[in-house]
């Protein structure tokens, strides 16, 4: 059922829109059936993880204090 839903849904849509929804199909795959994303091809599209980078960032105190440079406009 589930399966002739989305072959409704997809008539009349654009190769690209069509590849597009392939390349999330197979992203579900991999984060909800934990296989390998060498298992699988997903060319084009790179998949991230969120918080990488976490805590390796940084403001500075002064961040909202005006710039000296920029004294005489003031």
């Amino acid at each position: 059922m589930a399966l002739d839903m989305i072959i409704q849904e997809a008539e009349g849509m654009s190769d690209e829109a069509l590849m597009e929804v392939v390349r999330f199909m197979r992203f579900i795959k991999i984060e909800t059936c934990n296989i390998p994303a060498s298992d699988i091809d997903i060319s084009k599209k790179k998949i991230r993880s969120a918080g990488i980078y976490r805590g390796q960032g940084w403001m500075s105190d002064d961040f909202d204090e005006p710039l000296d440079d920029f004294k005489e406009y003031m």
